[in-house]
């Protein structure tokens, strides 16, 4: 049997919490054609340079695609030969703490993730 970690992406805001998750769901093929196609589309009407903005994968609510961040938890589903896992993407601003601690909740762990450029912030302390 094969077994299921829930883990959950913690972090400040733009630290990349939503594009590690998006790079995951990638390289565990876990999105379908038109999903990725939706979301180069996307980026291409953004300016995105040819490169596939992979947060785009767990937005969700219309607000978190207009706004560029996350407000809601977003579960998500992937897995590799050994592991199933589903991943908590959290939010990042302090106004939404209460749904960063609600998807932790259920979290068998915590990815932590920092910029290193702006280090440690209220957020990830």
């Amino acid at each position: 049997m094969i077994d299921l970690l829930r883990f959950a992406a913690a972090g400040s805001v733009d630290d990349g919490k939503s594009t590690l998750i998006g790079r995951l769901l990638y390289d565990a093929k876990a999105i379908l054609a038109d999903q990725l196609e939706h979301v180069a589309a996307v980026s291409a009407r953004r300016g995105g340079g040819g490169e596939v903005d992979l947060s785009l994968l767990t937005d969700g609510l219309r607000a978190e695609r207009e706004q560029g961040i996350t407000i809601d938890v977003a579960y998500r589903f992937f897995a590799t030969p050994r592991r199933r896992f589903i991943v908590a993407d959290t939010p990042g601003h302090a106004q939404y703490t209460r749904n960063m601690v609600t998807g932790a909740s259920t979290a068998d762990l915590a990815l932590i993730l920092v910029d290193a450029s702006k280090g440690l912030t209220e957020q990830s302390r």
